[in-house]
């Protein structure tokens, strides 16, 4: 009986483990997608000078290097890697002034993010 209840014990845990990693993931994918949408909205009718739009493009780099850590308990970091260098070019061409970059790096990133959401999400084409 000792074991039975072992057993179950050790199964919720790993559960409650997959549903948290699961929602938690969907979440930050989710804030990741909104972001780099809007910022690729804006580079295409705001110079990269302009620095609400530098602020919105560091404040989501802080953003994903704050939540990657966590990330990488269920995806692997080379996986995740691709959003991040997209993310420093982006923050490089705020230095650089230079607004096709920009925008050319901003569509890379919000590609690749709806990419990673969706193999990582919780659907039915996932689960098969």
């Amino acid at each position: 009986m000792k074991s039975y209840i072992s057993l179950v014990v050790l199964l919720i845990a790993v559960l409650s483990l997959g549903i948290w990693d699961g929602t938690y993931t969907q979440k930050v994918f989710d804030h990741m997608k909104n972001e780099s949408g809007a910022i690729y909205e804006s580079l295409l009718s705001t110079e990269i000078t302009d620095e609400n739009l530098q602020n919105q493009i560091n404040d989501l780099n802080d953003y994903w290097t704050e939540k990657m850590d966590v990330l990488c308990i269920s995806i692997s970091r080379k996986d995740l890697q691709v959003v991040s260098d997209y993310l420093q070019y982006l923050c490089s061409s705020i230095i650089n002034e230079n607004q096709e970059d920009a925008i050319t790096y901003s569509r890379l990133l919000n590609y690749n993010i709806i990419g990673l959401g969706q193999t990582t999400g919780i659907n039915f084409i996932n689960i098969l």
